[in-house]
């Protein structure tokens, strides 16, 4: 399959699936949740959306990768959560509604903040030399599109058609969880020899991101004494990244498909450590 058909048309459409199966899973009342859940929401969205990158630019910053990886990296930073994070809390019996509280919530304000950091990225570890800009306008719109909106469709089919809605709704994890691994593996599948290339390097410092990221969250809801299921749902949010927003943001809005390689290896990778925490939650 050609990198850039897939890149340019199945991801966005991929994507777009993803999220109006989240927005079937959604109610106003997850948007509430943050009066009831004033703490750990706040915790979460520190986590996702400020530690998370601090931690990326500490990765970058111990272990040798080329500016195009280090970017890739960074930018599957700035793409927390998504619709694989709740299912995980789901199987983990973390506290579901706290997960969809912070995907819905980190969903909306990374709309803004992708493009901004993901231009920072770009402007300092490329240089003048190259392209060293996106389109944050444009961005913000195509984001919109591809995740806002099909989120608020998905919640408006859930109000006008309830009964289909909830009866599909057992169905959308499991749909939503596998359009992500078909989509990274389309990923990988479109740019297998230069993936086959990198493998080898990038392997240690993605498995590196997802636990160091999974222990961050850990010990930040210890800290803040959140109880277990929310301490279990706080690491699962901040450890596991929207690999797929982050291979359409590095694929398709910019066009790099060296950047594309770290965050189709993680999407495959971060289920191995995800899927440990689920066994050992569930045993105890």
């Amino acid at each position: 399959m050609d990198i850039n058909i897939f890149t340019s048309v199945f991801l966005p459409i991929s994507l777009i699936i993803i999220m109006f199966g989240m927005g079937m899973s959604l109610t106003i009342q997850d948007f509430k949740r943050i009066a009831l859940y004033p703490k750990a929401v706040f915790v979460g969205l520190l986590n996702q959306l400020f530690i998370l990158p601090l931690i990326g630019l500490l990765v970058i910053s111990i272990y040798p990768l080329s500016p195009e990886f280090k970017i890739g990296l960074l930018i599957l930073t700035f793409c927390p959560g998504g619709t694989t994070s709740n299912l995980i809390s789901y199987l983990a019996k973390a506290d579901l509604a706290l997960s969809i509280t912070l995907t819905a919530f980190s969903s909306l304000v990374t709309v803004f903040t992708i493009p901004l950091f993901t231009n920072w990225s770009m402007t300092y570890f490329l240089g003048t030399s190259e392209i060293i800009s996106i389109p944050v306008g444009k961005t913000m719109l195509q984001l919109f599109v591809i995740t806002i909106l099909p989120v608020g469709l998905g919640m408006w089919v859930k109000i006008r058609f309830r009964k289909f809605a909830l009866k599909s709704e057992k169905y959308v994890g499991i749909m939503s969880a596998t359009f992500f691994i078909l989509v990274v593996l389309l990923s990988i599948a479109a740019d297998w020899e230069r993936l086959m290339i990198y493998l080898q390097q990038v392997t240690l410092v993605v498995l590196l991101l997802n636990i160091v990221t999974m222990v961050i969250g850990f010990i930040a809801s210890t800290i803040f004494l959140l109880n277990a299921r929310q301490r279990l749902t706080i690491t699962l949010e901040t450890g596991l990244q929207n690999a797929t927003l982050a291979i359409l943001v590095t694929g398709t809005i910019i066009g790099n498909t060296q950047m594309i390689i770290i965050p189709a290896v993680y999407g495959l990778l971060m289920f191995a450590p995800a899927f440990l925490l689920v066994f050992l939650a569930r045993k105890l």
